[in-house]
């Protein structure tokens, strides 16, 4: 909570998953039972997802495990790093 007026402050988050409607879905859950979560990016590779984490510097990452080429798994090697 935001101690000056009672309210939550805005957490920013990142969507990577390769498939567009699993984006699209999360995204949407977000908005309505997430109010608080703003999604700033929505990727659909680790490439762009790398890209935007070091551009928005997010509180959260929603990461798919499985994506064609590699792990989303390979990304939490590198988050540390990112700082």
């Amino acid at each position: 909570m935001n101690g000056k007026s009672g309210t939550l402050a805005a957490v920013k988050a990142v969507v990577i998953d390769d498939e567009s409607k699993a984006r699209l879905l999360l995204s949407a859950m977000l908005r309505e039972h997430c109010p608080q979560v703003c999604v700033l990016a929505a990727c659909e590779d680790l490439s762009s997802g790398i890209k935007a984490i070091r551009r928005e510097k997010p509180a959260l990452v929603f990461l798919d495990i499985e994506m064609p080429g590699h792990s989303g798994l390979e990304l939490l090697d590198f988050l540390p790093m990112m700082k």
